[in-house]
């Protein structure tokens, strides 16, 4: 029986080894051995370029030790419809982080910082851009589809709080107190670029919180 029980539980850890991805080796991962694009020449580090345990920007509050220098893009727009019943708030034009944990991922993703731009460098020391046709430019700025720009008026709205009011008064959302899935995606009540990407984990592409197949992420949200 004890036999039956470690072979169980092997598998159980086998199982949940597989369906868990990691961040290492993606395209998040912007060592030069990392395997991701683009690769940062002399960095040996994952997580420095986005977190530091030590000396992170006071400007960026509760957010977790940030590292990577902010965006400097005054306002990035909202996306407006007239059967939208939500109320997104502008992203730009503050402190990182202060206004909208959006913003921290703007600071890679509107194309107008280097990705490999740092508060605190590593104790290795600066590393160098390493351009990738077509992906990153010579001075380490996202040239690519994952460049989203400064313009979020054609983008999905993020900075607005979701919450029974909104289900109701839309009637095509999902209540969010009926969905732990929902809630956990939230942050702090508000629908940002987190909610439906998870930085992390590259496992359903581009960084998807879950498998968008048949609209199967969209779906978790929007009745349809």
């Amino acid at each position: 029986m004890k036999k039956v029980l470690v072979v169980f539980a092997s598998l159980i850890l086998a199982v949940g080894l597989a369906s868990a991805a990691s961040i290492v080796g993606s395209k998040h991962d912007l060592r030069a051995s990392g395997g991701g694009t683009p690769t940062g020449q002399g960095l040996t580090e994952v997580c420095v370029v986005c977190h530091t345990p030590h000396q992170a920007s006071a400007a960026n509050g509760q957010y977790p030790l940030w590292n990577h220098q902010g965006t400097a893009t005054a306002s990035f727009g909202v996306y407006s419809s007239p059967t939208m019943n939500a109320t997104p708030a502008e992203i730009g034009g503050a402190a990182m982080g202060s206004q909208s944990v959006s913003l921290l991922c703007m600071s890679c993703h509107d194309g107008t910082v280097s990705v490999l731009a740092m508060y605190n460098n590593p104790p290795s020391g600066a590393p160098t851009v390493n351009p990738i046709s077509g992906r990153i430019d010579a001075s380490g700025r996202i040239i690519s589809t994952a460049n989203i720009g400064t313009n979020l008026t054609d983008d999905h709205p993020v900075n607005f709080t979701y919450n029974t009011a909104l289900a109701n008064a839309d009637g095509g959302l999902v209540d969010p107190a009926t969905s732990p899935t929902i809630q956990g995606w939230l942050v702090a009540g508000t629908v940002q670029c987190a909610s439906c990407h998870d930085v992390h984990d590259p496992q359903y592409t581009p960084f998807l919180r879950a498998d968008n197949t048949g609209s199967a992420l969209c779906l978790t949200c929007h009745i349809k």
